[in-house]
């Protein structure tokens, strides 16, 4: 698979669907591993208790990131591509609102935040923690930026980069056997990365585009369209938000620590499975496309992926716990195991939301998701504290097979209209 990607990425083609797919693929494999390095090589130079704690400082402050960019990802990959030369004020005005938005929910977290006194023990750490959401808010929105503009190349380079560079303070800062010189030090670079990318993007876009009349839909359109979006995805960021949360509060630092590795595992193989989906909808919304042989294929390039992924989770996943410490592998081995047949239920529901995504069902996707997040978080808080870490993956699995029997029936009715309905209508 790596090498396919390679071959797609160097391959010369003009910047497009499957080249950029290859490339967005190789970032999320690359992320995905380099962050169970990242973690392994923390568990070998800090306390257990510090990696936990800093893991649970790093996860909170990515998902108040990710609420603070208030999807304006999925805006700027459906619209910068029309904007002309209205790009860079564009990227820049959305950057100042996400910046703002970040500093803002970092602060009223540190001040209300349930768990804010465990997480932020000194003044120093409540003090840098708005900053370091800031940060990550900013790195995160550049993503859909640069696939906007056709860079998604650029993507993979900024991704790995700070892969591969926060690293290094890891050992560097081990002597110091501080949770704020792992969190500061992972948001300086991710600020850093961020403010060289962008500017060098931005004056080649003022070049580039500078003539381009923008071809944007009424104003109402965009935000109709940003309104749907952000209510998803702020659904979507309560469970990575609450998880931890929970793990933390019922059962202290290090066996965060063990979840925060496993857990790790899951999404970086669940990021493969987005990409799968973006690109489906890409194709799906492109004039001319052959709906039954598109959904056929997208049945099997996902059947696939989950299949590798979750054989991958059921075997490595236990290994590489083992490796980096026989506790971690007593501590969340259920976990990855319950993670890897729950990858094979959630692919169906996946299929459910790419196509009410495609026939515009967005009120029934909301549903859905609002569905299994309910019963994701309330059975992770009941089941965490007697079972511990196997209780998270049995609260997830619960809520995909909830979700899942809910959409069998309308997800037939979908497939059927899916391959029925021309390419316009449902554009």
């Amino acid at each position: 698979m790596i090498g396919t990607l390679l071959r797609r990425i160097r391959g010369g083609a003009a910047p497009g669907l499957e080249s950029n797919a290859a490339a967005l693929m190789l970032s999320s494999l690359a992320t995905g591993v380099l962050g169970l390095v990242y973690w392994a090589v923390a568990e070998r130079f800090f306390a257990t208790a510090v990696v936990g704690h800093a893991s649970a400082v790093i996860s909170t402050a990515t998902m108040l990131a990710s609420i603070s960019c208030l999807s304006l990802g999925g805006a700027y990959q459906r619209f910068l591509p029309a904007a002309g030369r209205m790009s860079a004020r564009l990227i820049i005005g959305g950057g100042l609102v996400v910046g703002a938005v970040a500093l803002l929910l970092g602060a009223l977290f540190v001040l209300l935040g349930p768990s804010s006194d465990r997480l932020f023990p000194t003044r120093t750490e409540s003090v840098a923690f708005p900053f370091l959401v800031c940060a990550l808010a900013l790195y995160a929105i550049t993503d859909p930026v640069l696939i906007g503009l056709r860079r998604a190349r650029t993507v993979a380079v900024k991704n790995i980069a700070l892969s591969v560079l926060k690293i290094v303070p890891v050992v560097a800062l081990a002597g110091t056997g501080s949770a704020l010189a792992m969190a500061g030090s992972w948001g300086g670079l991710a600020f850093g990365i961020t403010a060289v990318i962008l500017v060098r993007v931005l004056r080649a876009v003022v070049r580039e585009r500078r003539e381009l009349e923008p071809a944007l839909p009424p104003t109402r359109e965009l935000w109709a369209f940003q309104g749907v979006f952000f209510t998803m995805s702020l659904v979507l960021t309560l469970t990575p938000l609450a998880l931890p949360l929970i793990v933390m509060s019922a059962l202290g630092p290090e066996q965060n620590a063990y979840f925060n590795l496993a857990w790790t595992m899951c999404t970086a193989l669940g990021l493969l499975r987005g990409a799968v989906g973006s690109s489906f909808v890409v194709e799906a919304s492109s004039p001319g496309a052959d709906r039954p042989h598109l959904l056929r294929r997208l049945v099997r390039m996902l059947g696939t992926v989950t299949l590798v992924s979750a054989a991958g989770l059921a075997v490595g996943g236990p290994l590489i716990l083992w490796l980096v410490s026989p506790d971690y592998f007593r501590a969340a081995t259920g976990l990855v195991l319950v993670m890897a047949v729950d990858a094979v239920v959630g692919a169906i529901v996946v299929v459910y939301f790419l196509l009410a995504q495609i026939l515009r069902r967005l009120q029934s996707m909301l549903v859905v998701q609002c569905l299994v997040v309910a019963v994701t978080i309330g059975g992770a808080a009941l089941l965490v504290p007697h079972l511990e870490l196997l209780g998270v993956g049995l609260a997830t699995l619960a809520g995909n097979v909830v979700a899942l029997a809910v959409v069998a029936v309308p997800l037939r009715r979908f497939a059927a209209e899916f391959v029925r309905i021309p390419v316009s209508a449902a554009a």
